[in-house]
């Protein structure tokens, strides 16, 4: 039956004084800040109301507390289920980010396998949503992370770099300071934010990160085999049975935005990277005709996988995360399009970058590193 095994970031058979300070305070080691489920398990939320019993565990005033479940134990294969805890890079501070802030080993190896250059201040949106309306058509895309290097600039030489007219700018410029100033990028009282250098992306290559991982299956309430239950019952030492692995659903879901986002990140002379855990990739060849070691390498059409897996340490044989391999190969169709049903898969457009930059600035910068 399927086990939890890690627990807000640690093994859950880890006790130990520092993890279990982790633990009643429900932090995410990995953001360094405090657990979100991985942003999509709010309905698994739980009061800690008086009868409630992990209220006497966690710490006083907390209120709520989302399962902070990262990994599952299936058979002999540990399975990811939280994207935190393959890249988490994330600020939940105010002000701007601490460079590096909570940056884990295995997550610096991935961004570098990944392409983002060494050396320089990279920063990092998450949950990015570029939403546009062209020709009776609505264009929506959520971006796991965007990273583009950083360089104190004004708004307004942002806009020329971008290659806006005087007066394209103009028309542009006040809403964009608005949007920045609403997601702190500019300090309080600040007159003429436009000509005001602050921290700004350079999006002339930008990188897409996308970061799949396995979903968990139906929970049954009655047999306490639910997330909540699940959850409950690990935390308070008890025997559990933790909800099951869905795999198709992920890699399907993965498969729509494969190739969208891809050529999106191509038009705009950016790099769609895939995180995925070898897990299920593994899954994907088992179940479909793709063989990544038998496919070419093309440089100007490639699909590109950053691979992410638990390694068993040979002394202590405690499974820790690390970086596997990376993988670009033919995405097999145009991304310009070849007037087949694969161009189903590809965008209508891409948006001009105008529209990127406007959907950055409606996110605070996340994290800023330097690899």
């Amino acid at each position: 039956m399927p086990t939890i095994f890690d627990l807000f970031g640690f093994p859950l058979d880890d006790r130990s004084e520092s993890a279990e300070a982790i633990r009643k305070a429900r932090q995410c080691p990995f953001m360094g800040a405090i657990c979100d489920g991985g942003g999509n398990r709010y309905q698994t939320e739980i009061p800690l109301t008086p009868t409630e019993p992990l209220t006497r565990y966690f710490n006083p005033g907390i209120q709520r507390v989302v399962p902070g479940v990262c990994s599952i134990l299936a058979g002999a294969d540990t399975w990811v289920v939280c994207p935190r805890r393959l890249l988490a890079v994330r600020f939940a501070g105010e002000g701007l980010p601490p460079i590096n802030h909570a940056l884990q080993g295995y997550e610096r190896d991935l961004l570098i396998s990944a392409g983002l250059p060494q050396g320089i201040r990279m920063g990092l949106w998450s949950e990015v949503a570029l939403k546009q309306r062209i020709e009776d058509a609505d264009i929506n895309y959520h971006f796991d992370y965007i990273a583009a290097p950083l360089a104190e600039k004004t708004l307004e030489s942002v806009l020329e770099d971008l290659g806006l007219t005087t007066e394209q700018i103009a028309s542009e410029i006040k809403g964009l300071t608005d949007t920045a100033k609403k997601s702190g990028y500019y300090a309080r009282g600040v007159r003429n934010p436009a000509t005001v250098p602050i921290l700004l992306p350079d999006i002339n290559a930008p990188y897409i990160l996308e970061v799949m991982t396995a979903s968990t299956s139906g929970s049954d309430t009655e047999n306490n085999t639910d997330m909540r239950s699940a959850f409950r019952n690990a935390i308070l030492n008890s025997d559990h049975t933790s909800p099951g692995i869905n795999k198709r659903q992920v890699w399907g879901r993965m498969v729509t935005q494969l190739f969208a986002k891809t050529a999106l990140a191509k038009e705009w002379g950016g790099r769609t990277v895939w995180i995925i855990q070898d897990e299920l990739l593994r899954n994907i060849e088992l179940t479909t005709r793709l063989r990544t070691k038998s496919v070419l390498n093309r440089p100007q059409n490639n699909i590109s996988l950053v691979v992410m897996h638990y390694e068993v340490s040979p002394e202590s044989g405690k499974r820790n995360m690390s970086f596997k391999t990376s993988i670009d190969g033919d995405a097999g169709i145009d991304f310009a399009g070849n007037d087949t049903f694969t161009d189903i898969l590809l965008p209508k457009t891409a948006p001009p970058r105008i529209e990127l930059l406007r959907a950055i600035l409606r996110r605070r910068l996340g994290a800023i590193v330097v690899l």
